[in-house]
């Protein structure tokens, strides 16, 4: 059973917590003293100043609410598991703002004495919270639903995965825009009947996506002057997309074009 000095702390504490939902600072200043200090990994800050700056900053990126999940109390310290929602509404970790509702968890330990909050500890997961600001899980669902776009031959559908400045960065032909990649996509479907296979997928810095493909298919068409011999081909890719604002904003495609013409009987140099 928490002592009577226990109990006050948790008061504190509820009234901390209470004043963060309402957004009332001049509130939390009234349970915290003045040199209040609070060791966040990456986020310290000294003063109860400093503090309602950081708060008021969470609220306006983060619309942030707390709810309190368990405390513990021993002697001088508050142990508080709390659970933290809020909407994306601002740039965080180096995101701009998505809108999504978030969540995450935070574990505090709270120091009091003479009646006032005097220092904090915490630990985040904001690790969760990153993956969930991220746009790397949409960015490489968008790149599987164009696989099975291209592999059905739905090619009007792509129209909506690209945007209108797409940029093809292959040596192996110029494009020119979504369009002329459709009419491409379609001449090699034709003469190659190819499908291909997403084998790795991940993502990448600035909004990229690195994929290795293979391509499987059957020579039943004029290819590069290739008359159709129909044998059946495999050759592999390595590409990387852009995406911005969830739509592809640019390729690097490198393909072995090498190897699939020997298989054609294509004598190289």
């Amino acid at each position: 059973m928490a002592t009577a000095a226990e109990q006050a702390g948790v008061d504190l504490y509820n009234r901390f917590l209470k004043a963060l939902n309402d957004g009332d600072y001049d509130g939390i200043a009234q349970v915290m003293a003045p040199d209040f200090e609070d060791h966040h990994p990456g986020f310290e800050v000294h003063g109860v100043a400093q503090y309602q700056e950081a708060l008021r900053g969470v609220a306006q990126t983060l619309q942030i609410r707390a709810e309190l999940e368990e405390i513990l109390t021993t002697g001088d310290r508050i142990i508080a598991r709390v659970a933290l929602t809020g909407r994306h509404v601002g740039p965080v970790l180096g995101f701009a703002p998505t809108g999504k509702a978030v969540s995450w968890t935070t574990t505090e330990i709270w120091r009091v004495a003479d009646g006032m909050l005097v220092e904090r500890w915490a630990e985040d997961d904001l690790l969760g919270l990153r993956n969930q600001l991220s746009p790397d899980a949409e960015n490489v669902e968008l790149i599987r639903r164009l696989n099975d776009v291209v592999n059905e031959r739905r090619y009007d559908d792509m129209d909506e995965l690209f945007d209108e400045s797409f940029v093809d960065r292959n040596p192996a032909w110029s494009v020119t825009g979504v369009a002329e990649l459709k009419e491409l996509l379609k001449v090699a479907k034709a003469a190659l009947e190819f499908t291909s296979q997403q084998d790795l997928i991940y993502a990448a810095e600035g909004g990229k996506i690195v994929i290795h493909l293979t391509f499987t298919g059957r020579h039943v068409g004029e290819f590069f002057g290739v008359q159709p011999t129909g044998k059946e081909v495999q050759w592999t890719s390595i590409e990387v997309f852009r995406i911005e604002n969830r739509k592809i904003v640019e390729r690097w495609v490198q393909a072995d074009t090498t190897g699939l013409m020997k298989q054609l009987g294509v004598t190289l140099p």
